[in-house]
């Protein structure tokens, strides 16, 4: 397993250190920014070439969720009690009192209880601890101003782009280091994360094909067989790609049996509608459904569910379903939405009863919501969302309003003549 380590050289280096020493075996590759601004600049690198990832502290893992989803198993670590002892050591070990400091990112009932519990006297401390609405810059000038003002004598950060800022001024500051406890709970976590998914990736795949329009008309019997010939090299080609093993049913259907790590990403997906146009180009459409689960079983019956789904939007959407029911579809395509078509969350089954509409529904314009990143909708694009008429979508809207769970946000005036419509901003 390769694991990447991401943040300022020092902590990246110190924390590959204490890696080494609790697993000689493992391999790692270092990744340094010294500004956590610029931190996001290297993960999709780090990313694609690692199996995990662990970043140097909170500051660098928050900065880079703000702009990137990281998909691998990942964790940050922590400055806990053991960085703030082993910051008080060092300030010891420059022969100062510590007696007025200032310190960020941990938060002051951690520094009190250990001031309590070590008996530290005549205290003076300052703590402003980790926000996502501070930048490194008010961190800077924070802990400068209390040591201009007389109110400090040491600063502790968490920081190294302060650090090194604040000791190239000649100012007396240590640093909230990782330490080895904590960088074992992150590489645990991580090991943890990348275990589960792992078994994730092992589940069965159950891909099912579909040809809705394949004739045994007598008349097309020996062309549709040439053709199948042609069909038979794309899908086994195809299979070949994932690994899979392929079993005809009847004249129309195959069965594809792989796992779940082979087929459950965006390249596959790509394949499967390339597939589709090839097969197209011999006169024949291809539905696709595909289902996941901890058994063939399992597997098989959510394809089939999902093949269902494609077949009724006449559009040869690709559907996937899980072994937790989540839908996702259509896949490959821009409005892919994933929702749970047997939801057991408790405010939809709510919804669902005050509304009169299905828990299916509910969780379908959530998850369209969701990618929208709005919950403002007129008829005829909730209908367009929704594959279904504008009439009926106007009677949902109707439906949600009705139950106080959606409000008129404003009226769209027509250009012509008739009545304006209603903008529906749904509220759960």
């Amino acid at each position: 397993m390769i694991i990447g380590i991401l943040g300022p050289l020092d902590s990246v280096v110190r924390i590959e250190k204490y890696l080494k020493e609790i697993d000689s075996s493992l391999e790692t590759r270092l990744y340094t920014k010294e500004k956590i601004i610029e931190s996001v600049d290297l993960i999709e690198k780090c990313e694609y070439e690692c199996d995990g990832i662990i970043l140097t502290g909170c500051g660098v893992y928050e900065e880079i969720i703000k702009n990137y989803e990281i998909k691998k198993p990942h964790s940050f670590v922590q400055r806990s009690d053991t960085s703030i002892l082993k910051a008080f050591w060092d300030i010891r070990n420059l022969n100062m009192e510590i007696d007025k400091f200032s310190i960020d990112v941990v938060e002051d009932e951690m520094v009190e209880n250990i001031i309590d519990e070590f008996e530290i006297k005549n205290t003076e401390m300052f703590c402003l601890p980790f926000s996502t609405n501070i930048n490194e810059d008010n961190y800077l000038d924070w802990h400068i101003n209390l040591y201009k003002s007389g109110k400090i004598n040491i600063m502790i950060t968490g920081f190294m782009n302060i650090y090194n800022q604040i000791k190239e001024k000649g100012y007396p500051i240590v640093l909230l280091r990782p330490t080895r406890s904590l960088v074992k709970a992150s590489y645990d976590e991580v090991m943890s994360k990348h275990a589960i998914s792992k078994a994730e990736s092992s589940q069965i795949a159950v891909e099912i094909f579909n040809f809705g329009n394949y004739s045994n008309n007598i008349e097309n019997y020996y062309s549709n067989m040439i053709k199948k010939t042609d069909i038979d090299k794309y899908i086994i080609s195809y299979v070949r790609s994932i690994n899979g093993a392929v079993f005809p049913f009847g004249r129309n259907e195959y069965i594809i049996f792989s796992n779940k790590g082979s087929v459950n990403k965006n390249s596959n997906y790509e394949k499967l509608l390339k597939l589709q146009k090839e097969i197209k180009a011999l006169g024949f459409d291809l539905n696709v459904g595909i289902g996941f689960g901890a058994t063939a079983f399992k597997a098989e019956i959510n394809a089939t569910k999902a093949l269902e789904r494609g077949i009724d939007s006449k559009e040869f959407y690709i559907y996937s379903i899980d072994e937790d029911e989540n839908l996702t579809g259509p896949l490959g395509m821009d409005n892919e939405i994933s929702y749970c078509i047997i939801p057991n969350d408790k405010s939809i089954l709510e919804i669902s009863n005050q509304t009169g509409l299905s828990c299916e529904t509910i969780s379908k314009i959530i998850g369209i919501s969701e990618v929208r990143g709005s919950r403002i909708y007129d008829s005829k694009e909730l209908a367009g969302y929704l594959d279904i008429s504008d009439r009926s979508a106007r009677r949902i809207l109707q439906k949600i309003t009705s139950a106080k769970l959606g409000k008129v946000y404003a009226k769209e005036s027509s250009k012509g003549a008739g009545r304006p419509k209603n903008l529906i901003e749904i509220l759960f």
